[in-house]
């Protein structure tokens, strides 16, 4: 992070190298979205399925930042990476 602004609440990024976690476009803050449990089910077997052997580091990072208030949609190896990934 280089700099932000809290009054127009961005955030300034350099060019980053794995390891990293980024985009939250389709992040929701505070409240998590309502979805049905079999939709969630759905995705986290969707989710498991694309990050493979490192969905169980993925599942930690989400749920940290779950903790923070931050409730990412969209996680994919795209923008969670790990040192090693291709």
């Amino acid at each position: 992070m280089l700099g932000h602004d809290e009054n127009l609440l961005v955030i300034e990024m350099s060019i980053v190298t794995k390891p990293y976690v980024l985009d939250f476009a389709s992040a929701y803050l505070d409240h998590p979205p309502e979805f049905p449990p079999d939709v969630m089910e759905e995705r986290h077997a969707h989710w498991a399925e694309m990050f493979g052997s490192n969905w169980p580091k993925a599942l930690r990072i989400i749920a940290n930042f779950r903790s923070l208030g931050i409730h990412l949609l969209d996680p994919s190896p795209g923008n969670i990476a790990f040192d090693g990934d291709t």
